[in-house]
C-alpha cells in the first residue's frame, strides 16, 4: 500500500510537470485575448475620430476667443510686437466674430506703442471706416485721439496733414461732449497748442476740461501755464506752474512734468529779475531728477546775475562733479573758468580751461578726421551700412559729442529711420524662420500633430500599434516554451526577437508614455541647444575683443609709430569674416534644432524604425515557427490570437490611412498658403533691401551734416578754452606789470623821500 502510494504520487508529479507549461501558456494567452478585446474597442473609437475629423465636427486649433485672450495678455504685459502679430491674425481671419472691433483697435494701439506710427495710422483709419457700426462706437474717439497724436509725432505741417486733422476734429465734434474721454480732449488741446499757428483759446478750453482725477491732469495744467507764458502773463503763469509743482506725483511721467514746472517757475522769475525767487525754485529740483544738471546750470546764471560769483562757482563745481556726462559740462566749465578769472584766481582758472582743452580737443580732432576725408559722402554711407543691423551712435560718436547731439535732437530722425528698418528686418527674419519651421513640420513624418484633432487620433493609432506589438511579443513568449531547442534557425530568430523585446516593452502605450518620450527627445535637443549657446557666447566674446582692439586703434591718444596699423586692420578684417562664418553656422544649426523639435511626436523616424524592426522580427518568427511546432490546442489558440492581431492591425491601418488622407488634404491647403506668404516675404525682403540702400544715402547725408554741426560746436568750445587760457596769461601779465609799476612807484617815492631828507 505504501509502495503503491509512493508510485501514485510520483506519477502525479510527473504528469503535473508535463502539463504545467501548457496550463501556463493557456493562462498567458487568455490574458492576451482580454487585452486584445480592449484594443479592438479602441480601434473602433479611432475610426470614429477619423470620421469626425473628416466631417469637420472636431474643432481645429484654438478658437478666436483663446487667440484674443493670448493677444490681450501680451498687450497688457507691454509686449506690443508679439501682441500685434496675434491681433493681426484675429483681424485678418476672424473679421466676422465679436472680437474683431476691439481686436482692430488694439492692433492699432499695439503698433502705436511699438513705434510703428504709419501701420497704426492705417489700422485706426480702418476703425473710422466702421464708425457707423454700433460695435465700433467705443473705439472711434480713441482712434481719433491716437490719429491726432500721430500727426503731432510726425510733425507734418503741410496742407494734407491739416486736412486730415480738420477731418478728425469734425468727427470728434459729432460725439456728445459727455462721452469724450480725457485722453482725447488732452490730445486735441496739445495739437491746437503745438501746430504752426497755435489756437491758444481752443487749447486752453481743452486743457481746462481735463478733470483733476485724470492721469493727464498735471500735463494739462502745465500747458495752461505755457499758454499764459506765450501771452507774457508771467505772474499768472508762475502761479499756474506753482500749482502743478505742488501736486503729488503718481508716476515717473507726472514727476517729470512737476520738475518741468519747477524749472518754468525759475525761468520766469529770472525773466522778471527776481533772482532770489528763481534760485529758490531751482533748488527744489531733486538730485535724482533728469533735470538736475539743467537746474544747477540755470541756478549758476541766476547767481551771476545776482552778483554772487562765489555761489555761482559752487553750483558749477557741483554740476561738474554730479553730472560729468551732461551735455552742459562744456558750457558750465567755460563759465566756471571765466568766473575764476574774474575773481583773480588765475591758476585755478587756467586749470579749468586746460581741462576743457584736454577733454574736448581730441574729440574735435576725431570728428575733423571724419569730415575732412577725400570722399566724406562715401565714408558716411559705409558708416550707416555697417550700423544698419544695430544702430549704435556711440560706435562713431564720442560720448560727449553724443550727449550734445541728443540734447539738440539731431539724431532723432536718423535713429527713428534705422530703428524702423531694424523692426522691419526683424519681422522679415521672424517670418522667414516661421516659414522654415512650418515647412519642416509639414514635411515631417509626424506632421499630423500640427492639427490638434488629427494629432490626437494619430496618437491613439500609435498607442494601439505599440500595444499590439507588445501583445505579439507576449504570444511569442508563450509559444517559445514549447519550441524545439534543436532547431537552429528557430532559436536564432527567437534570440533576435528577444534582443528587441526590451525596446518593444518601452514603446509608449498611453498619453503619459508619449509625453515622457517627447520630453526625452526634447531634452536631448535642449542639451544640443545649450552647447550651441555656449559656442555663441564664445563668438560674442571674440567679437567684443575685436571691437575693443578697433576702438583702441581708432583712439587718437593711442597713436604709436611702433604699431603696424595696416597689418592689424587686415588681421581684424579676417577675424571678423571668420566670426561671421561661425555666426552663420550657429544660425543654421539652431534652425536645424528647431526643425527637429517640430518633428517630435507619434510616427517620428525613431518610433517607426523600432516598430518596423519588431514587426519584421515577429513575422519572420511566425514563418519559421509554424512548420516546426507540434500540433496542439495551445498553438491553435496562439494562431487565433495572431490572426486577431492581424485583423486589428488591418483595421488600425485603414483608420490610419484615412487620417493620412486628411492630413495630406490639410497640409496641401496650408502649404499653398505658406507658399503665398513665402512669396510675399520675398517681396518684403526685396523692398527692404531697396529701403536700406536709400537709407544709406539719406541718413548718411543727415549724419554728415550732424557731424559738421558737432565739429563746429566743439571747435567753438576748444576755441573759447584757448581764449580763456590767453585771457589768463594776459591777466597774469597785466597783474605782473601792475605789481612792477607799483613797486617802481614805491621805489621812486622812497628815493624822493631819501633825497629830501638829505637836502635838509
Amino acid at each position: 500500500m505504501k509502495r503503491r502510494g509512493i508510485r501514485g504520487w510520483a506519477l502525479t508529479a510527473v504528469l503535473a510537470a508535463l502539463t504545467a507549461p501548457s496550463v501556463a501558456r493557456s493562462q498567458d494567452l487568455g490574458d492576451v485575448g482580454s487585452q486584445l478585446t480592449v484594443l479592438e474597442g479602441q480601434t473602433a473609437q479611432i475610426g470614429q475620430l477619423a470620421t469626425s475629423a473628416a466631417s469637420g465636427a472636431a474643432r481645429q486649433g484654438p478658437d478666436y476667443q483663446e487667440r484674443f485672450a493670448d493677444a490681450e495678455l501680451l498687450y497688457r504685459l507691454r509686449d506690443y510686437a508679439r501682441s500685434a502679430v496675434l491681433f493681426t491674425d484675429i483681424v485678418e481671419n476672424y473679421a466676422n466674430t465679436p472680437a474683431f472691433p476691439q481686436g482692430l483697435y488694439l492692433l492699432g494701439d499695439a503698433l502705436f506703442q511699438a513705434g510703428d506710427r504709419y501701420g497704426a495710422r492705417t489700422r485706426f483709419r480702418q476703425v473710422l471706416d466702421h464708425a457707423g457700426e454700433p460695435v465700433f462706437r467705443p473705439f472711434v474717439q480713441r482712434a481719433l485721439g491716437r490719429l491726432i497724436e500721430i500727426e503731432i509725432a510726425l510733425g507734418a505741417n503741410d496742407d494734407e496733414s491739416s486736412r486730415r486733422v480738420e477731418e478728425y476734429f469734425r468727427r470728434l465734434g459729432q460725439i456728445p461732449p459727455s462721452e469724450i474721454e480725457a485722453q482725447t480732449t488732452y490730445t486735441r488741446g496739445k495739437f491746437l497748442f503745438l501746430r504752426g499757428t497755435p489756437d491758444l483759446d481752443g487749447a486752453r478750453q481743452a486743457f481746462e476740461a481735463i478733470p483733476a482725477t485724470a492721469p493727464l491732469y498735471p500735463q494739462a495744467r502745465y500747458f495752461l501755464g505755457a499758454i499764459l507764458t506765450v501771452r507774457q502773463q508771467y505772474p499768472e503763469a508762475i502761479e499756474a506752474f506753482q500749482r502743478v509743482s505742488q501736486l503729488e506725483a503718481e508716476g515717473p511721467e507726472q514727476q517729470r512734468v512737476i520738475d518741468l514746472s519747477i524749472l518754468a517757475v525759475g525761468r520766469l522769475q529770472v525773466e522778471r529779475e527776481s533772482f532770489d525767487a528763481a534760485i529758490e525754485s531751482y533748488q527744489r529740483i531733486g538730485r535724482n531728477s533728469s533735470y538736475f544738471d539743467r537746474a544747477l546750470f540755470e541756478q549758476a546764471w541766476a547767481y551771476i546775475k545776482l552778483g554772487d560769483a562765489i555761489r555761482a562757482e559752487r553750483a558749477l563745481e557741483i554740476l561738474a562733479i554730479s553730472a560729468p556726462d551732461s551735455p552742459l559740462i562744456p558750457e558750465g566749465k567755460l563759465l566756471w573758468g571765466n568766473l575764476l578769472l574774474r575773481t583773480g584766481r588765475f591758476q585755478r582758472a587756467q586749470q579749468v580751461f586746460q581741462e576743457v582743452r584736454d577733454q574736448f580737443g581730441p574729440i574735435y580732432q576725431q570728428i575733423t578726421q571724419a569730415t575732412d576725408r577725400a570722399n566724406p559722402e562715401l565714408y558716411f554711407r559705409e558708416l550707416i551700412r555697417s550700423n544698419l543691423q544695430v544702430f549704435d551712435a556711440s560706435s562713431f560718436l564720442p560720448a560727449q559729442a553724443l550727449a550734445w547731439v541728443r540734447q539738440e535732437g539731431g539724431l532723432d530722425n536718423s535713429m527713428r529711420v534705422i530703428s524702423d528698418l531694424n523692426t522691419c528686418r526683424t519681422y522679415v527674419r521672424e517670418a522667414t524662420d516661421l516659414i522654415d519651421r512650418l515647412n519642416a513640420a509639414l514635411n515631417a513624418p509626424s506632421r499630423s500633430h500640427v492639427f490638434q484633432d488629427l494629432g490626437r487620433a494619430r496618437q491613439r493609432v500609435w498607442q494601439v500599434l505599440n500595444r499590439s506589438s507588445q501583445l505579439r511579443e507576449s504570444v511569442a513568449l508563450a509559444m517559445d516554451r514549447g519550441a524545439d531547442a534543436g532547431n537552429v534557425d528557430l532559436q536564432g530568430i527567437i534570440s533576435q526577437r528577444r534582443a528587441l523585446a526590451a525596446q518593444i516593452g518601452r514603446l509608449p502605450t498611453d498619453d503619459d508614455g508619449l509625453r515622457r518620450r517627447d520630453r526625452q527627445a526634447d531634452n536631448e535637443l535642449q542639451t544640443l541647444s545649450q552647447t550651441l549657446q555656449r559656442n555663441q557666447q564664445r563668438v560674442d566674446g571674440l567679437e567684443a575683443m575685436v571691437v575693443a582692439i578697433e576702438r583702441y586703434l581708432a583712439d587718437p591718444s593711442h597713436q604709436s609709430a611702433t604699431l603696424d596699423r595696416t597689418t592689424l586692420q587686415t588681421e581684424l578684417s579676417q577675424q571678423r569674416a571668420a566670426l561671421q562664418q561661425y555666426r552663420d553656422r550657429v544660425t543654421n544649426i539652431r534652425r536645424m534644432i528647431s526643425a527637429a523639435r517640430s518633428q517630435i511626436g507619434p510616427g517620428d523616424p525613431g518610433t517607426r524604425t523600432t516598430w518596423r524592426c519588431a514587426r519584421s522580427c515577429v513575422t519572420s518568427w511566425r514563418a519559421r515557427r509554424r512548420p516546426c511546432a507540434p500540433p496542439g490546442g495551445c498553438l491553435a489558440e496562439a494562431e487565433g490570437l495572431l490572426a486577431r492581431l492581424d485583423r486589428l492591425d488591418q483595421g488600425i491601418g485603414e483608420a490610419d490611412g484615412r487620417i493620412n488622407t486628411l492630413v495630406d488634404q490639410r497640409v496641401l491647403v496650408i502649404t499653398n498658403q505658406v507658399r503665398e506668404e513665402e512669396s510675399r516675404v520675398a517681396g518684403f525682403r526685396e523692398r527692404l533691401g531697396a529701403l536700406e540702400r536709400e537709407a544709406e544715402d539719406v541718413v548718411g547725408n543727415l549724419i554728415q551734416q550732424q557731424f559738421r554741426q558737432v565739429r563746429l560746436q566743439f571747435y567753438q568750445i576748444v576755441m573759447r578754452a584757448d581764449l580763456g587760457l590767453v585771457d589768463v596769461a594776459w591777466e597774469e601779465r597785466e597783474e605782473h606789470n601792475n605789481r612792477a609799476r607799483l613797486l617802481a612807484e614805491e621805489q621812486n617815492r622812497e628815493i624822493s623821500r631819501s633825497t629830501t631828507s638829505s637836502a635838509r
